[in-house]
Order: C-alpha cells, then sequence, then structure tokens
C-alpha cells in the first residue's frame, strides 16, 4: 500500500515537473523565464525527494520481506 502511495505520488510530482518545463519553454526569452525556471527547479527537487523516499519505502518493504522469510 505504501509502495502504491509513493509510486501515485511521484508521478504526480513528473507531471507537475513537464507542466514547469513546458512554461519554462513557451516563456523563454521573456521576463518571466526566471520565475518559470525556478518554478521547474523547485518541482524537479520535489521529484527526487519522492523518487528517494520511493526508493526508502521499496527497501523497507524488501528488508521487511526477508525478515519475514527468515523467521519461517
Amino acid at each position: 500500500m505504501q509502495i502504491e502511495m509513493a509510486q501515485k505520488l511521484l508521478n504526480s510530482d513528473l507531471a507537475e515537473l513537464i507542466s514547469k518545463m513546458k512554461l519554462a519553454q513557451q516563456y523563454v526569452m521573456t521576463s518571466l523565464q526566471q520565475d518559470y525556471k525556478r518554478q521547474m527547479l523547485t518541482a524537479a527537487h520535489a521529484l527526487a525527494v519522492d523518487a528517494k523516499n520511493l526508493l526508502d519505502v521499496i527497501d523497507q518493504s524488501r528488508l521487511k520481506m526477508m525478515s519475514l522469510g527468515r523467521s519461517h
């Protein structure tokens, strides 16, 4: 369940990054370029953090499964 939730969050973050990248491309060479670039970098950072969280959840699940396997 935790893995599915983390994946959904990651998918949402990726969609947000794509949206911000499109805006950054659309407004390149305008006075808004820096603002949209900053928003894109913020979205990329959120994606990276949530990707690490997904990997942590997967690792915790793997370790839990390994410990359950040893106890039987």
